[in-house]
């Protein structure tokens, strides 16, 4: 279910000051907000700043029988350990009695679990030697513990041997890390304390080799639509604010001349009294402080770099070969812009992001990219276990959007790329009985230029940013409130994308000149379904759409790809160790041995 729960985030220049100077920057915007919502109220208690209001709200939202589930199931306990010298023993009570008598559902994606386990963990560890008669489910202090043990513990080795299933999202980025924040804080034995402070580490520095100037940038498993076409209104870029010290010049600085305004909305699957837009105050609240080498690869563009990435798609129950595929990551990521992509292909239900460019920019809508809005009973019934026939209208009326020709998030079977470097191929073969049988793009309308060349390129500026566009087919523009959408009907169809910077063109005017020249080899699509291209870096690209990928005369083969291959980021598939490296730098998090350890760059 998708509520609309908005965040004012501090008014304040967001490189100005350390880590611990922006953490009382954002309590002390928080404790100054008015709201039913769980992490305003902590920062509250936490201030000592409108106390009496704080306990009155907690107190009202401990006995809403509206609210439970897996993120109550964390948070509840969360609030309880963070806060609890704060508490009056009243509310302590009510909190262990809302685990005896209230239903949490333990829901069915990777971070509902994450969420539900370890307050399951946390909860059963505070209450311990307890018997069943004490529990929502009847099981007592040590089965609840043992479950959400054995379950952390093998999230974790999933996650760091074969990838998150739900990937570099946006959105459920902050679903995952603050539950290990909380683990890494309160956990009792010291190897799931320690585990939880690696996988703390492990996500950030995920999102951290992705991370533009708050942008969570590249392909995504999930994520929402209000996101995707305006990325730094994303439930991550508060966490980039206070972790990484990024945007410089966000939305909602006043320097734009722009009101104070909600930075975004975010969905919760409970109640929207939880308000998950400020969840970044259990950050600030956490005890875990970010290792400078991640802050490191988080802000240092000096240096354009390639990181690959293997993930895996979440279960497949039926219609599959396999339950967990791989899926492939590619960015380009440079000081003015990132170009990312995964393969293409259903691999992650309704949500999915397969490619698009994001740019630097103070203006909302910075990116561009296409896709095919796809549904359908048989993706759903991939990965849910109800019956086909009526998955489709269940899934749109909790995510509204999901059979909209319009929406700006979507997998499809009829959609694959091919990318190298600064530039991208992606193909689209759409059968006759699919449901929407056309190619969107987002163009925005924050873009400083853009123009059409007589052989058919489309070329866009947006600041420092030079985009080059090429529809293989016929297209219209179609005006929206914030952006230009492209649309093309043809159902064998295809663009090709290049992008480059200021710094290697210099001018617009000469962008323009060298695309004026290029060229495109696509004589035989229709029947072979093939682009040839050669980028102005100098590299010859060829796909065929179900075929190869080659890359200057050689076949691109994905089962090279590692967990992590970049110059900051390194992980072999199934080894469960992630070596991080930037200059003389090193930092090991070595899940087998349980061990993090420093060190300096060999030679």
């Amino acid at each position: 279910m998708i509520y609309a729960v908005l965040l004012i985030f501090p008014a304040v220049n967001a490189m100005a000051g350390t880590f611990e100077e922006r953490k009382a920057e954002l309590l002390q915007e928080a404790s100054n907000e008015r709201g039913r919502n769980i992490f305003l109220v902590a920062a509250k208690i936490a201030t000592h700043h409108d106390e009496r209001y704080a306990l009155t709200m907690l107190d009202s939202l401990i006995n809403d029988q509206q609210i439970g589930g897996m993120f109550y199931s964390y948070q509840m306990i969360a609030t309880y350990l963070y806060l609890q010298s704060g508490l009056p023993d009243s509310l302590k009570e009510k909190i262990r009695t809302a685990y005896r008598t209230r239903t949490m559902y333990r829901g069915d994606t990777e971070n509902h679990w994450v969420a539900y386990y370890t307050g399951l963990y946390l909860a059963a560890q505070t209450w311990h030697d307890e018997d069943g008669s004490h529990w929502f489910n009847g099981k007592s202090s040590k089965e609840n513990f043992d479950e959400a043990k054995d379950w952390l513990n093998e999230w974790m080795r999933i996650t760091t041997t074969i990838g998150q299933g739900e990937f570099d999202s946006p959105t459920y980025f902050i679903v995952f890390i603050t539950p290990m924040m909380a683990l890494q804080q309160f956990a009792l034995d010291n190897t799931m304390k320690k585990k939880a402070e690696m996988m703390a580490d492990y996500l950030f520095a995920d999102f951290a080799v992705e991370n533009l100037n708050g942008n969570y940038c590249g392909a995504h498993s999930r994520d929402y639509p209000e996101d995707i076409v305006n990325p730094l209104r994303a439930p991550n870029v508060p966490w980039a604010w206070l972790y990484f010290g990024t945007p410089k010049n966000a939305p909602w600085l006043p320097t734009l001349g722009l009101p104070r305004q909600p930075v975004f909305r975010h969905p919760t699957s409970s109640n929207e009294s939880l308000g998950y837009a400020w969840e970044v105050v259990f950050g600030a609240l956490s005890s875990y402080r970010l290792p400078e080498i991640i802050f490191h690869v988080a802000t240092d563009r000096s240096v354009p770099y390639v990181d690959k990435e293997q993930k895996r798609v979440r279960n497949i129950i039926r219609f599959g070969k396999e339950m967990n595929p791989q899926v492939y990551k590619y960015t380009y990521m440079t000081d003015q812009y990132a170009l990312g992509s995964i393969q293409g292909g259903i691999l992650q239900p309704i949500q999915q992001h397969t490619w698009d460019v994001t740019y630097v920019s103070d203006k909302p809508g910075n990116t561009l990219f296409t896709l095919n809005p796809f549904y359908s009973g048989k993706e759903l019934a991939m990965f849910f276990p109800e019956e086909q026939k009526f998955l489709t209208d269940e899934v749109n009326r909790y995510h509204k959007v999901y059979t909209d020709p319009n929406k700006w998030n979507s997998s499809s079977p009829y959609e694959q790329t091919f990318q190298c470097k600064n530039a991208i191929i992606v193909l689209y073969n759409i059968t006759p009985t699919a449901h929407h049988r056309q190619v969107d793009g987002f163009f925005s309308k924050n873009l400083d230029e853009r123009i059409t060349l007589a052989n058919r390129w489309i070329l866009c500026k947006a600041g420092k940013t030079y985009i080059a566009f090429f529809p293989l087919k016929q297209y219209e523009w179609i005006e929206e409130p914030n952006d230009w959408r492209w649309r093309s009907y043809d159902v064998k169809n295809g663009v090709v994308v290049e992008v480059g910077r200021e710094s290697e063109y210099g001018s617009f005017e000469a962008f323009r000149k060298t695309f004026s020249a290029a060229a495109i080899d696509a004589k035989d699509f229709d029947k072979t379904l093939t682009v040839r291209y050669t980028t102005h870096m100098g590299d010859t690209m060829q796909f065929t759409y179900g075929g190869a990928r080659i890359l200057n005369g050689h076949t691109v083969d994905f089962s090279h790809y590692k967990l992590f291959d970049s110059p900051f980021l390194h992980s072999d598939i199934g080894s469960g160790v992630l070596t991080m490296t930037y200059k003389n730098m090193t930092r090991i998090l070595d899940f087998n041995a349980v061990a993090i350890r420093n060190g300096m760059v060999t030679k």
